[in-house]
């Protein structure tokens, strides 16, 4: 017996077939990240003026969704590294912030100078954290909750790029909670050293 209306699948499988597309690129970068033999285009080049115009577009985004998007960017922070990559870092962390904040929450993103690092750290609210999940959140494939799978879309592993970005960089990034209704992460990155 044929299907009377065939046509009523049609936006079904190509959504997951864009959900797949996106799973294998994402597998893709996140072994490529991983690989010593990598070769980054590692450059100088001015890491505030990226970061703000990364933030410009999720800006645009949260206010359409109500939700409060403030930045502390320090001007003038200059940073050797890939380019490329660094911008897919942030876009992952505000991309995992707009997700996973509260209905009407707040996000924060603060760029500065922290000795011989520079320090980003991406804050937003969130209905529960429980603090014991927070080291496996750069798990590869790792979901705090299942059942949101379908709702934010992703397979969890937007913070396992984060992190060999990071890795890659020689930086470290972190996830912490102060009241279990709030997610922050940092990521420290080296400075560019004379002799680069």
């Amino acid at each position: 017996m044929k299907n009377p209306c065939p046509g009523l699948w049609l936006p079904d499988i190509q959504e997951q077939t864009k959900h797949l597309t996106s799973l294998t690129n994402n597998l893709i970068t996140l072994s490529r990240m991983e690989e010593e033999r990598t070769r980054l285009q590692m450059i100088d080049f001015p890491f505030s003026d990226v970061v703000e115009e990364t933030v410009q577009s999720f800006q645009a985004l949260a206010r359409t969704q109500n939700k409060t998007f403030e930045t502390s960017i320090q001007p003038m922070i200059s940073l050797y590294g890939d380019e490329k990559s660094l911008i897919q870092l942030v876009s992952i962390l505000l991309d995992n912030a707009m997700k996973y904040s509260t209905p009407e929450g707040e996000i924060f993103l603060r760029l500065e100078k922290a000795g011989n690092n520079v320090k980003l750290s991406v804050y937003n609210t969130a209905d529960s954290i429980d603090r014991e999940q927070l080291p496996h959140l750069f798990d590869r494939f790792y979901r705090t909750d299942k059942s949101r799978s379908s709702r934010t879309g992703g397979y969890g592993l937007g913070l396992s790029i984060a992190a060999a970005v990071v890795n890659a960089h020689k930086g470290k990034i972190t996830a912490t909670t102060q009241d279990e209704h709030s997610l922050l992460i940092t990521v420290m990155l080296p400075l560019k050293t004379q002799g680069r």
